[in-house]
């Protein structure tokens, strides 16, 4: 019973934590309900990007970090959008 405790490398004690199974559908249902939460959906998302895939699903890590792509990508294009708007009504509001 505890041979495989005894006997087992570094190797597979690493790789025992390592959670890269297939999400079942219930548990998709899951993750997309806690995104559904305000403020907790922001707490997950940190806490599932910047964690180690050894402590969570990778499928869940790699969403997290998929997302704050995404929004750090939207969140540039505002700041950029808006910034040259505001400069073209700026220098419309002067000339005028």
């Amino acid at each position: 019973m505890f041979g495989k405790w005894i006997y087992e490398s570094e190797f597979d004690k690493t790789n025992d934590f390592l959670d890269n199974s297939v999400m079942s559908v219930h548990q998709w249902l899951a993750v997309l309900s806690i995104m559904m939460i305000p403020v907790v959906n922001v707490v997950m998302i940190f806490l599932w990007a910047f964690a180690k895939k050894e402590l969570y699903n990778s499928n869940k890590v790699n969403l997290a970090r998929a997302i704050l792509i995404m929004l750090t990508t939207l969140l540039i294009s505002i700041v950029l959008l808006g910034g040259i708007l505001f400069f073209g009504y700026y220098l419309h509001y002067i000339n005028s």
